[in-house]
């Protein structure tokens, strides 16, 4: 059964719930490509669960990073599809 998570959990580590969900997304999909190129099947939990789980136990860093090598790889991967 999927683990429920509140607000309050993240307001008490002090972590904007917004920047959470930023968070959470970008370590899904870090998890499902590694999962994709290991070859591994589907686990008992969504990959979301597994990083809002990882965001909420402060194993992932939330917060600004270098904001232009984000932009740069959004805009790579966007041209990409051209």
């Amino acid at each position: 059964m999927a683990k429920t998570f509140y607000l309050e959990d993240l307001a008490n580590l002090g972590i904007n719930p917004y920047e959470a969900v930023i968070a959470s997304s970008r370590e899904a999909r870090r998890l499902n490509q590694n999962r994709l190129m290991a070859d591994g099947g589907e686990g008992p939990e969504k990959m979301t669960t597994t990083a809002l789980s990882r965001v909420v136990d402060e194993k992932v860093e939330v917060g600004y990073g270098d904001s232009g090598s984000q932009n740069e790889t959004d805009a790579e991967e966007s041209s990409a599809g051209s």
